[in-house]
């Protein structure tokens, strides 16, 4: 079935999806021989010759009469330039392969039209496949199985409409033919008609209950439709069939782990990876277990075994790389991040600059990921300038415009909201600066502030806000709809702001809302009337307003959001309410960060609870304002930065 469906895609040229259908295939069967054939066609059409090659071998060690695999292998050595003598005799056998299936007669039996139809496909010749078969589909009593080989050659040719026809026209002539119900199910679910699909599969295991293709189609519709309780019985089911299906344990993995049953799930992809060591999603699956616990030497294992058999997995470098930077292995670390360009399509627009010299080079900077991102990695820039780059432009998301135009080096700073860009010599991603400049844990810019607010913004801020002592809070960050993942992380490190009611209760103090977001900013007026914080944030038209505001405050509490980089980025005191297996860049195991000196970290220690964070936090403002009563008591140091 997966070899059907990469062919389909090849056909239509989804050559990304053919490619992940074979390999999966091979996964599923290393001893396929024409997954790993039909891989090698589609790597060297892409000039990925060396890979091609491999492919070929392999599918010969499998099967080294095939004398068509022969001709391809013969035929990327030449492509390569390596000595391929023998390529003509291996083509002429290749051409014998067929010969006799080419030259039946004129009267040919419908026993060797089949044969000679299934051999085409085989070889990937599926428009001759069709063309001997059909004297037999145009007869007046096709046989069922004519009609279902029919529907899958169509299917690799991408004729939709046709496959369906012949396996619909296959099954209305035989309703106990299994496997042409099964056929229509992939033909069906391929065209996004997953009711219909699951009709079909269902057809076909009512023929034969035992039927394990048709219940491993079923279970991977139920899947992709995140129907979870219906795919763990359906892989449950399989296994019965098959116990040593490493793909049904992968499926069923996932199943339990979107049931929130994570230690079976993890068990699962343990016994997928037994059965079959080089299975590389199950590897990333685990992966991904361990990483969600923190126990990110395990997860490295995990992403690097799946890397070593699918290298060119981007959503395994991405992880790995949030991995190694977590982890403090930055080298490693940026090198592997930046596949999250590729991972995401990103078009730069000029020459990516990849550590050039810039010495009368013009260079923009282009803030490819949120608002956090930027003011993070915004410190960068004046070392564009100190490396001679005759033109710095910086291309940023709108609300940033005014802060960024002020960074030391910056000469143009433009909104990347449709605004017209000139040419320059090089672009580069915000992101991709620590990897260039060559990062380390030692070598992060810290020169604090490194951000400068308008003196505008500033004399006007400060005429509005109440005197005394004043503390800044931000409970939630910005949900995200369109970007299910971001939403769910979203969920994970935002609060209510009633959350916040035993710090709203500290005496002696002025809070200060700095909360925007329709849904959550409205929050303030269900707390209590007597414990609402001010909230000037209606009247905020950027970060420059809102970094005016924070420069007056003696410290921000945040949950992690881009406040707590502006706050930082000013080198104001921060406290960061940071989610259970939180954000790569704040590390494991340590209170403080390299990135801002006088920030300090409270960590979830349990997934999801938030009081306990809430109540450490509680306890240190109580102590911070009895050091701030206290006649001579020093200030308070934020500088909190040991491990």
């Amino acid at each position: 079935m997966l070899n059907l469906a990469a062919a389909c895609c090849f056909s239509i040229r989804r050559l990304h999806d053919a490619e992940a259908h074979w390999r999966r295939a091979i996964e599923v069967d290393p001893d396929g021989c024409d997954a790993h054939n039909n891989l090698g066609a589609l790597l060297q059409e892409t000039g990925r010759l060396t890979e091609a090659e491999a492919c070929y071998r392999r599918a010969l060690s499998i099967a080294p009469d095939r004398a068509g695999i022969h001709a391809n292998l013969a035929h990327v050595q030449a492509l390569l330039g390596r000595s391929v003598k023998d390529a003509a005799v291996m083509s002429e056998g290749h051409d014998d392969a067929f010969a006799h299936h080419r030259g039946l007669g004129p009267e040919p039996t419908d026993e060797a039209r089949i044969k000679a139809a299934v051999a085409f496909y085989e070889g990937g010749h599926y428009a001759e496949g069709l063309a001997i078969l059909q004297p037999m589909i145009a007869s007046e009593h096709p046989s069922a199985q004519t009609l279902n080989l029919a529907g899958g050659l169509s299917c690799a040719l991408g004729h939709w409409s046709d496959a369906e026809d012949f396996l619909r026209r296959a099954v209305a002539m035989d309703r106990g033919h299994c496997n042409a119900h099964n056929n229509l199910g992939v033909v069906l679910e391929k065209l996004g008609r997953w009711d219909e699909a699951e009709r079909a599969y269902r057809e076909a295991l009512a023929i034969e209950p035992r039927h394990a293709g048709a219940q491993f189609a079923l279970a991977c519709l139920f899947k992709t439709q995140a129907r979870w309780a219906e795919a763990e019985k359906a892989c449950r089911t399989l296994l019965e069939l098959r116990p040593h299906d490493a793909q049904a344990h992968n499926i069923l993995g996932a199943a339990l782990q979107a049931l929130g049953r994570m230690d079976e799930a993890t068990a699962h992809w343990r016994e997928a990876l037994a059965i079959q060591p080089d299975f590389a999603e199950a590897s990333f699956n685990l992966g991904i277990a361990m990483q969600t616990r923190m126990q990110d030497s395990e997860a490295e294992k995990h992403y690097r075994h799946c890397l070593k058999h699918a290298p060119g997995d981007l959503d395994a470098q991405f992880n790995l790389a949030n991995v190694l930077l977590r982890t403090g292995q930055f080298a490693e670390g940026w090198a592997l991040y930046e596949c999250r360009l590729e991972r995401a399509a990103v078009a730069l627009p000029f020459a990516p600059w990849r550590g050039e010299p810039l010495a009368g080079k013009s260079i923009v900077v282009w803030a490819e990921q949120g608002y956090g991102d930027s003011l993070q990695f915004c410190r960068y820039l004046p070392m564009l300038e100190r490396l001679g780059a005759a033109k710095l432009t910086v291309a940023v998301q709108p609300g940033l415009r005014r802060l960024f135009e002020r960074i030391d080096g910056v000469d143009a700073c433009i909104e990347m909201s449709g605004q017209a860009l000139a040419h320059h010599d090089y672009c580069c991603a915000m992101l991709s600066l620590p990897h260039r400049m060559g990062t380390t844990l030692e070598t992060i810019p810290a020169s604090m502030p490194y951000l400068d607010v308008p003196e505008t913004c500033r004399t006007q801020w400060r005429r509005r806000l109440p005197h005394g002592r004043k503390i800044g809070l931000v409970w939630a960050g910005e949900p995200r709809p369109y970007n299910p993942l971001a939403n769910r992380i979203d969920r994970r490190r935002s609060l209510a702001a009633s959350a916040f009611l035993p710090l709203l209760r500290a005496p002696g103090v002025t809070f200060v809302s700095l909360q925007k977001g329709e849904a959550t900013q409205p929050q303030i007026e269900a707390l209590p009337a007597a414990l609402r914080p001010f909230d000037p944030m209606h009247d905020v038209r950027d970060f420059a307003d809102t970094a005016a505001i924070v420069e007056q405050l003696d410290l921000v509490i945040t949950v992690d959001t881009s406040v707590a980089h502006l706050a930082g980025a000013l080198n104001k005191p921060v406290w960061l309410l940071s989610r259970y297996n939180g954000c790569w860049r704040w590390m494991l195991d340590r209170d403080d960060t390299p990135w801002y000196p006088r920030t300090r970290l409270f960590r979830q220690a349990q997934p999801e609870d938030w009081a306990e964070v809430v109540e450490r936090v509680r306890l240190a403002l109580e102590a911070w304002l009895a050091s701030e009563r206290e006649p001579g008591a020093p200030n308070p140091s934020f500088d909190l930065g040991t491990r």
